[in-house]
């Protein structure tokens, strides 16, 4: 059972609390007490571009909707089940102290999953749903929580529109105020790396219980008047289904939302915050509460400035209407694969007049275990024992498809770029910039590897032959005699340039290789992996050999390219067949493409 929080699962100030500030960061760890890079510059004399904002937090999340509940207040929602009843449109301006001028909100949007496949947009009331999406779900009674930072419609509203049935919760974080020039508080202010602040695995400590308080502090790592920190929060190997909840220093009651939301034991998942934050006992920070225990790691990306801070325009939030700037699935599929690194500029005026980006990032059918990292473009050089340690998104499993929001800081006319550590499609949406100016390109254009190599399963296909047979690893006499196509022990994978030899039968066991001999240069041979690529070889050579292993594997070998050979035994004039001699057919690779 997977349940989103309710009143009674809100304590006061009780539980078992864990307390650890000030790590290292995640990319290159960084001295307690060091003052954090920032791109914040004041720049008092720059007026502010069309539609700029100023941050203004709430001193905690507020509910603004629950389709659960038959009633929000003066608002009124259905679940989500009908054809006309899958989008809801959220008043935010001018409510619960919200400011009536407000352009845009953060908000943290929880789905409740109550079909199959299924995805959430969050956009300004009043458009045409854009192409974009913010909370993914594959399963029936998936929980997700995401960050959605989002341009309000005119009457201040936003829409909410979910593809199949599902029960929507939104609360609202803060909001931004147009702001026609340099201003003190509420300008976002981005670390040139993500800093780890708080990891409760260091240490080797016990992973936090459930019911249990974790405290984060900050003062050391962003001023004394900052009002609200962006962080990435990672839950790592829950102890059960649960969900964690940020709020600052001094409040005595937990929020009735969540931050992060997990449904079964041992997941790992992240998820982008903005938190307020508190003072308590001299020390400012903020607790995460965590109903089902598990590891927490948080990641401090940035900060909004307080009313202590120098006049600047640099860090105003300029919102935009949500729009799909990557797609990996197309037009044509090319995932990234692991340690891989995926490049791309940003549109329009934040390509030279912003300092960081406001985005929406979903990998989707991961390939395993894995995570993406999103950073500046040009700026790491990443190889295969030099990787992030940090991460934006994290899945544990195949054909994985989640989202979080990311604020990241952009190269000039370079953009940012997103890392793969496992693989999968990567997907990018567009919610608007924050001014300044961005950072100057440190090395050249990623320059990624050959996929990896991947071994059997995998499905030989012939066409000439109106073959298909499974292709294993194992003992060559089980396979084969189980009517399989046994992977020679020894001999390449998938996606190494290397030779690959495959035997099986001509005539018993089903006879996958009967007619092997029928096969002319020119004909294809097909290799489907598990990893959805496909290996094209046209044939070249057909050739006889004794029944001796090294002269079979010789043969296999003769061409001096990425081959596949088909082995089966054979009587002299190629023909079914004997156990003294061996056809080899060799085929040389052509492409192989993905599916």
């Amino acid at each position: 059972m997977v349940r989103v929080p309710t009143d009674n699962d809100r304590p006061h100030l009780v539980g078992r609390r864990h307390f650890l500030g000030g790590l290292g960061a995640g990319l290159g760890l960084v001295a307690v007490g060091d003052a954090p890079r920032v791109f914040g510059l004041q720049q008092p004399n720059v007026s502010a571009p069309s539609g700029a904002s100023k941050f203004v937090a709430l001193s905690r999340q507020t509910r603004l909707a629950d389709t659960r509940q038959p009633e929000n207040g003066t608002y009124s929602y259905t679940r989500l089940r009908s054809a006309n009843g899958k989008r809801i449109r959220v008043q935010v301006a001018g409510r619960d102290g919200i400011p009536e001028t407000a352009t845009a909100a953060t908000l943290t949007v929880t789905a409740i999953n109550l079909a199959g496949f299924n995805f959430v947009s969050v956009y300004p009331s009043g458009v045409v749903m854009p192409d974009v999406s913010n909370l993914n779900m594959q399963h029936k009674h998936q929980v997700f929580a995401n960050l959605v930072t989002v341009q309000l419609g005119d009457d201040g509203a936003v829409e909410l529109q979910s593809h199949s049935d599902c029960d929507l919760i939104v609360d609202v974080v803060g909001t931004f105020v147009p702001s026609a020039g340099p201003v003190r508080a509420g300008r976002y202010v981005g670390l040139e790396i993500p800093r780890r602040i708080f990891d409760s695995r260091s240490g080797h400590r016990d992973a936090p219980g459930a019911r249990s308080i974790s405290a984060v502090d900050v003062s050391r790592v962003v001023p004394s008047d900052a009002t609200a920190v962006m962080i990435n929060l990672t839950l790592d190997g829950a102890k059960d289904w649960g969900f964690l909840t940020c709020y600052p220093f001094g409040e005595r009651e937990v929020p009735d939302s969540s931050n992060l939301n997990v449904e079964s034991k041992g997941q790992t998942r992240a998820a982008a915050a903005v938190v307020p934050v508190g003072e308590m006992n001299s020390i400012r920070g903020f607790n995460v509460w965590s109903y089902g225990g598990g590891h927490i790691i948080v990641d401090l990306l940035g900060y909004f400035t307080g009313p202590e801070s120098g006049e600047s325009s640099e860090g105003l939030f300029v919102p935009a209407l949500p729009e799909r700037i990557v797609d990996t699935r197309q037009p044509s599929p090319h995932r990234l694969w692991h340690n891989w690194m995926l490049e791309s500029p940003v549109p329009r005026e934040p390509a030279t007049g912003a300092s960081s980006v406001l985005l929406n990032v979903t990998a989707d059918d991961s390939l395993g275990w894995g995570y993406l990292y999103v950073s500046p473009a040009r700026t790491y050089k990443w190889s295969p024992s030099v990787y992030p340690v940090s991460s934006n998104l994290n899945y544990t499993e195949r054909g994985t498809t989640l989202a979080n929001q990311v604020v990241t800081r952009i190269t000039e006319n370079s953009g940012f770029s997103v890392y793969s550590y496992g693989g999968s499609h990567v997907i990018v949406d567009y919610f608007g910039y924050f001014t300044g100016s961005p950072r100057s390109a440190a090395v050249g254009a990623p320059d990624n590897p050959a996929p990896q190599a991947v071994g059997p399963e995998w499905t030989l296909k012939v066409p000439a032959l109106n073959l298909e047979s499974r292709v294993r690893d194992g003992d060559s006499v089980v396979v084969t005699d189980e009517g399989d196509t046994w992977h020679w022990t020894g001999t390449g994978d998938m996606g190494q340039s290397a030779n690959v030899a495959l035997f099986a039968h001509r005539t018993s066991a089903g006879g996958p290789l009967r007619n092997v001999h029928r096969l002319v240069a020119g004909d294809r041979v097909e290799i489907v992996t598990s990893d959805r690529r496909t290996f094209e070889y046209e044939v070249v050579e057909r050739l006889l050999t004794s029944s001796d292993r090294d002269e079979i594997l010789a043969a296999s070998r003769s061409l001096s390219t990425t081959s596949v050979s088909l082995i089966a035994c054979s009587k002299e004039n190629f023909l079914p067949t004997s156990l003294d001699h061996r056809i080899v057919v060799n085929a040389k690779l052509v492409r192989w493409y993905e599916w």
